[in-house]
């Protein structure tokens, strides 16, 4: 089955509904002045902490992954945010390299995994990708550009990946068959007017599952 990451959750109203859409994971930008999704670690333990309180009281539901989406930052600090937060993963999506993602490792709270974005450009680009230290690789056209790469360059990697860059509900049936990706993650394709829309959030977990909403 095909992994589901919603990514960029910001606001309050965000967080019950990425709980009622029921993705595998959930994503947050963490101090990426870039980003209008960004927060900060304490805005991130808040919004990780709400999270925790409509999953308790909806004990049926199974527990969504928390992911910290970083760019560049301290080791130290995103460590220290994985902890305060409770997070399940931390994304790596700036220039971070095989020694960054070692020290950080013997760095996070045990169990923490890490995913490597990449941006394919080349077919030689796959050599990169498997070679990574990372447990999962994200495959991406840019940091929350909104838009595809080809995706003939995912071909050569046989490793397991994410999906990202210009997915939508609509579109997502159509990757999936020609990509096979472990995992897709999406952002601005479930979102209306710049903010998180609960009914795309629903279709795009019910698209990537092959099922009706």
């Amino acid at each position: 089955m095909t992994r589901v990451k919603l990514c960029g959750m910001f606001r309050d109203e965000d967080i019950p509904a990425v709980v009622d859409a029921a993705p595998d994971l959930c994503g947050f930008v963490v101090e990426v002045p870039s980003s209008p999704r960004s927060v900060s670690v304490e805005r991130l333990v808040e919004l990780c902490s709400l999270m925790d309180a409509i999953e308790s009281a909806e004990a049926a539901r199974s527990r969504i992954g928390r992911v910290g989406v970083f760019v560049n930052a301290p080791i130290p600090y995103v460590a220290r945010a994985a902890e305060a937060a409770g997070l399940d993963l931390v994304q790596l999506h700036g220039n971070e390299n095989r020694p960054y993602i070692d020290a950080l490792r013997g760095r996070l709270p045990r169990g923490v995994r890490i995913i490597q974005a990449f941006r394919p450009r080349v077919p030689a680009d796959a050599v990169r990708i498997e070679e990574s230290h990372a447990d999962l690789v994200l495959l991406d056209a840019g940091q929350g550009s909104g838009t595809a790469f080809d995706w003939s360059l995912a071909a050569p990697v046989t490793r397991p990946f994410l999906l990202a860059g210009g997915l939508a509900p609509e579109t997502l049936a159509e990757a999936i068959r020609e990509v096979s990706p472990w995992g897709v993650d999406m952002s601005s394709g479930i979102e209306t007017d710049g903010v998180k829309d609960p009914e795309k959030m629903k279709a795009a977990v019910a698209a990537a599952r092959g099922r009706s909403v």
